[in-house]
Parts: C-alpha cells; sequence; structure tokens
C-alpha cells in the first residue's frame, strides 16, 4: 500500500512538473524535486529569481514564453522557482545576483551555477552542456 501511494505521488508529481517549465516553489517543492531527481535521474533546475527584478521578467517574456525552451528544461531538468525574496533558498547557497540557475544533482549538491539573463539561443547552449 506505500508503495502504492509513493508511486502515485512521485507520478502526479512528474505530471504536474510537465506541465509548465518552472513551479513557484517552497522547501516542499524543492524535497519534492530531489525525490524526482533521483527517480528520473535528471538534475534539479534552479531558477532563483526576484518581485523587482527586470532581468528575470526579461528571460520569462523572451526566453520561457517559448516551447523549445519549456519542453527542453521538462525533459532534461527537474525545474523549481524560488523567489529569492519570499522563500528561503535551499543548501544555503549564495545567491549575489537574479536570475541566477542552479543545478543540483541527486545526492543533493550544487554542480553548477548559471548567473544571469540569456537570449534564447545562448541560453539553450547553456543548457546542453549542462546534460
Amino acid at each position: 500500500m506505500k508503495l502504492i501511494l509513493i508511486f502515485s505521488f512521485l507520478f502526479g508529481s512528474v505530471f504536474m512538473i510537465k506541465e509548465q517549465a518552472f513551479l513557484s516553489s517552497d522547501k516542499m517543492m524543492y524535497e519534492q524535486a530531489l525525490e524526482l531527481s533521483k527517480v528520473n535521474n535528471k538534475l534539479i533546475m534552479l531558477k532563483l529569481t526576484a518581485d523587482n527584478c527586470k532581468y528575470c521578467v526579461k528571460m520569462d517574456n523572451e526566453v520561457f514564453t517559448d516551447n523549445e525552451v519549456n519542453a527542453f528544461v521538462s525533459e532534461n531538468f527537474i525545474p523549481v522557482t524560488i523567489n529569492v525574496d519570499k522563500e528561503e533558498i535551499p543548501l544555503e547557497i549564495n545567491q549575489t545576483i537574479t536570475p541566477t540557475f542552479v543545478f543540483i544533482n541527486q545526492e543533493g549538491k550544487v554542480v553548477s551555477k548559471l548567473p544571469g539573463s540569456w537570449n534564447k539561443k545562448d541560453f539553450m547552449d547553456l543548457l546542453r552542456n549542462r546534460i
């Protein structure tokens, strides 16, 4: 019975994440993403954003509205958004600018960071180098 509940939770979470490239997050969502990362053998891609970040808005409007970008992110990563103005950043990650994209492996270790705002082509190239 426990196995069925765990499978249902993970299976439902995969579909929830597939629906939208980046989900708003809190500590619980990061923990769920870590579990999904282990099951799916994918890196977690934390998008660290802030309320008054014009570069975050620029990427949201110019990069994350693109279907190719969203499909690539959903296929290759477990995406999670953390608003640094409202939420605690997991793993005591030091963040100096927004947006910053942090890639975390299945063991919960940061494997790379990608600070800054990018255009679609450059961002896709940088993402491809992380898989």
